[in-house]
């Protein structure tokens, strides 16, 4: 617990002065200021301090990802981030004291600092030890210890195809795993998503003080519950979590902007920006994509020189973002998207054949939907593999994902009653410059509407994708939860709307007294479950990844390991697969950074 909250405290230090320099200077590019209430161009001043944080975190990975893309990373890559964190820190010393200052007024409050501090050192506990994920001891462990020894590795998916399953987290866990200390790799960055999720969901308090609900505490309320369901699972760094985690933050902030009705496009951008960051952490946030729409409608509306520097910037900053994972894809397994096939636009001699990766798109489906048998249930029909795989969903997935259907027609049926509305108001009431008038509202509430449907419809577009592709809870359980709690909840805001003040609070004043004793009833249950878990060692160190009995076999001159039993082999032996690949895959050249390419016989 102790190391782990000290990696974090690094994790924390390091993203700020990295994510508050990029900012301190974004904000002062062309097209990239805020305005005032005069409409006067200023430098747009952020009004949450975890954003320094969290697009910290953005950089750091991408910076991650390019140096695994010539070296190792580890001690090089961690003196590198140091100085350029010494360098913001001078050039910004004023800014940063006032900054610091500025923090510690908001926390100045000895019960608001307590608050943030235990839920750091809560998650810290829960992330030192627990159920590490099965597929981590399969080849997360392996990926991550693939990026601190060699960086990126030419065809290495050949060896074990579940490497080609890149991700942006694997690069970020490898930065701060620590692993050169001598000790063992720290695995704390799904963990650390979970922190700042978590202190995002501590806002919840202001419910209280506002005296009624706001649409982003339901999304904040699906967002505990699944810490809850994570807690004793984060110590894994397994994509899932990194990806949920984001997904419930970026819905969460947008939301808050909603409420707020942030005016400025430049959070807006951020925001859209970390989206299509969560699709460089796993390609099922594909659909996130469409939260582009509200910055680009933004910019658009309006038009003119400054916004469409604005646009060329954020167009510049996907690139960045994007650029360094898609070339690891293509160095990894041969592939633009693996395992996507029909942007076939290579011809590498390390590519992952075209059956095998068709096969594994099929395997994973399969797994999704609930089957084991790609041969016997790969090609099943609609009909055939839904009953099946809803009758495997239990509890309150089960609840959920009915009240996601019910709230995929809620948003239809709101979508056609605001289209319907804008024809009538566009035949019976003109503005003066022309345009219709949506509700006969002002134009900024129209926007904040817009906002919303867009918003539904990424979330849509999230559940219908994981739906069709591989449905297997885990991998959509951010688009389940927050489906309902965003569409359902606005519904429930409108109707909260047209009661008076007394009822407002009885229903805020009962919700209350539900959601404290539903909370303190999972905190027991979390604490019970733990009592069996509990190492006092884990207090100070970390818990390790699984260790496991492993044979060997020949690539060329080269030793490798792989499972006695089963498929898992942890992080130690290395290099490994999850089974003898003597004959199915060869080196490139004499040495392993080479990289590997399939052998003849597999590539026919």
């Amino acid at each position: 617990m102790l190391t782990v909250a000290a990696i974090w405290i690094y994790v924390l230090i390091t993203t700020y002065l990295v994510g508050y320099g990029f900012l301190s200077s974004l904000v002062n590019w062309q097209g990239m200021k805020g305005h005032n209430r005069h409409n006067k161009a200023v430098a747009y001043e952020f009004k949450f301090r975890e954003s320094y944080i969290i697009t910290g975190v953005v950089l750091v990975t991408v910076y991650a990802q390019i140096v695994s893309l010539f070296t190792r990373v580890g001690i090089g890559a961690n003196i590198g981030l140091v100085c350029i964190c010494l360098m913001v820190a001078a050039y910004y010393r004023q800014e940063l004291i006032c900054d610091l200052a500025s923090t510690m007024r908001v926390l100045g409050s000895r019960s608001v600092f307590a608050f943030y501090l235990v839920v750091f050192l809560i998650m810290a506990y829960g992330t030192s030890h627990g159920i590490m994920h099965y597929d981590s001891d399969l080849y997360h462990a392996q990926a991550i210890r693939w990026i601190e020894e060699y960086g990126v590795v030419k065809g290495l998916g050949n060896l074990h195809v579940r490497f080609a399953y890149n991700s942006a987290a694997f690069p970020l866990s490898a930065m701060y795993s620590l692993h050169f200390l001598g000790g063992q790799s720290y695995h704390v960055m799904a963990g650390f998503f979970a922190l700042l999720l978590a202190w995002q969901c501590v806002d919840i308090k202001n419910a209280a003080r506002r005296g009624h609900l706001v649409i982003s505490d339901f999304a904040r309320l699906v967002a505990i519950y699944y810490l809850f369901t994570i807690f004793d699972e984060m110590v894994a760094p397994a994509s899932d979590y990194f990806l949920s985690t984001i997904v419930f933050y970026v819905i969460i902030h947008l939301l808050d902007m909603y409420v707020k009705h942030e005016r400025s496009y430049v959070p807006y951008i951020l925001l859209a920006l970390l989206g299509i960051f969560a699709i460089t952490i796993k390609l099922s946030a594909a659909p996130m994509i469409l939260l582009v729409i509200i910055p680009i409608v933004k910019l658009f509306m309006d038009r003119n020189r400054e916004k469409l520097h604005a646009f060329w910037i954020a167009v510049g900053l996907a690139l960045l973002i994007t650029v360094p994972f898609i070339v690891r894809n293509v160095i990894i397994s041969g592939w633009l998207l693996y395992p996507v096939t029909f942007i076939d636009l290579f011809s590498f001699d390390w590519k992952i054949p075209k059956g095998v990766a068709q096969f594994d798109s099929m395997e994973i489906r399969t797994f999704g939907r609930g089957y084991n048998d790609v041969a016997a249930f790969g090609n099943m029909s609609l009909g055939e593999w839904v009953p099946h795989w809803f009758s495997g969903i239990g509890g309150l997935n089960r609840l959920m994902l009915v009240l996601s259907m019910i709230s995929i027609l809620v948003y239809l049926a709101y979508l056609g009653y605001f289209v319907l509305a804008a024809a009538g108001q566009n035949r019976t009431v003109k503005g003066s410059d022309g345009h219709a008038k949506i509700f006969d509202i002002t134009r900024r509430s129209m926007l904040d509407t817009a906002d919303f449907l867009t918003i539904g419809a990424t979330l849509i577009g999230c559940l219908v994708f994981w739906f069709f592709s591989a449905p297997l809870i885990r991998y959509g359980v951010v688009y389940v939860w927050l489906t309902p709690a965003v569409i359902l909840g606005r519904m429930f805001i409108i109707f909260q709307g047209k009661l008076s003040s007394e009822h407002k609070s009885i229903i805020l004043k009962a919700l209350a007294g539900l959601f404290l004793l539903w909370f303190v009833y999972k905190c027991a249950n979390v604490a019970i479950e733990d009592v069996g878990r509990f190492n006092a060692s884990y207090l100070v160190m970390q818990q390790d990844y699984g260790q496991y009995e492993t044979q060997e076999f020949k690539i060329g001159d080269d030793t490798y390991y792989c499972p006695s039993e089963g498929d898992r082999i942890g992080y130690y032996p290395f290099p490994s697969a999850p089974r003898d690949m003597t004959g199915q895959v060869q080196l490139m050249g004499k040495e392993i950074s080479g990289g590997y390419m399939p052998s003849p016989e597999i590539s026919k």
